[in-house]
């Protein structure tokens, strides 16, 4: 059986290591064959101190949706850190595994977020949006997130798949082995999904995006023992109004807008 693993062994020592107060400690489990030690990261574990700007950057306000794995029993993912965290393919893989979020992406408004990997390797490892009707699993290595046309991803090697079939994105693929933040940004007026890749903008990737169907984020990987940590999520401010209600909201005098503000304004609020 194939299995998409890791292609050095020097890769697998520089995370087999975990600092703990200046001291080194092995968290590998007991199986010996282990390539890494999965189960017991976390996800201060994995940052490698790469931050996200987009708080200080813009005015959004924050979203709370996190992954969801449609069927408890599936070994072939693990959610930590309340649902923020992906362990795909904990010992080896043969197969490629979609996971998409707990909810669809609003109807209205600009929406972005952010995944964080430590290393990216294997076949496919792909970032993007899909509806409900999107295929989970196959049991081959291939760029399941658009495989079909109830998804639309971004691939690691810079190529972008919706229906079956793919063109250019990015000039290179993803360099391997190297830490990398991607941001996803889904218009839902103007229908376009764009990317950024370590905080570098990179245009529309898709438009046209459907309207009669709800959409969600979705994310994949063929790789063993690959994670995904979701950090940042928001939706932008498009306005005025939404400016000046995240700065009402930022001071927290909630019995105050609750006593001045229209109902409407403070559902937003809320």
């Amino acid at each position: 059986m194939a299995s998409d693993i890791l292609p050095t062994t020097s890769m697998n020592q520089k995370h087999r290591n975990v600092s703990n107060g200046g001291r080194h400690r092995s968290t590998a489990r007991s199986d010996p064959t282990s390539i890494l030690p999965p189960l017991s990261w976390s996800s201060t574990s994995l940052m490698c101190h790469l931050q996200s700007e987009h708080h200080f950057r813009r005015n959004c306000f924050d979203s709370h949706w996190k992954w969801v794995k449609l069927h408890s029993t599936d070994s072939t993912t693990i959610l930590l850190d309340n649902n923020q965290q992906i362990l795909f393919h904990p010992r080896t893989s043969s197969s490629t595994q979609v996971i998409l979020a707990d909810q669809p992406l609003p109807s209205n408004g600009k929406h972005y977020w952010e995944i964080y990997m430590p290393a990216v390797y294997g076949t496919s490892i792909m970032f993007g949006i899909a509806t409900n009707k999107q295929q989970l699993t196959s049991s081959s290595f291939i760029n399941l997130i658009g495989n079909d046309e109830h998804g639309w991803g971004l691939s690691h090697r810079g190529l972008l798949w919706h229906n079956g079939s793919s063109h250019q994105y990015l000039s290179e693929p993803i360099e391997p082995l190297q830490p990398v933040l991607i941001g996803l940004e889904f218009d839902a007026d103007a229908r376009t999904l764009s990317y950024t890749i370590n905080k570098q903008s990179l245009g529309i990737a898709f438009r046209n995006l459907p309207t009669n169907v709800s959409l969600y984020p979705a994310v994949s990987s063929t790789s063993a023992q690959s994670t995904m940590v979701l950090k940042h999520r928001c939706k932008l401010c498009s306005n005025l109004r939404e400016i000046c209600l995240k700065y009402i909201k930022s001071l927290g005098y909630k019995e105050l807008y609750d006593a001045l503000l229209p109902r409407h304004l403070i559902e937003q609020l809320l």
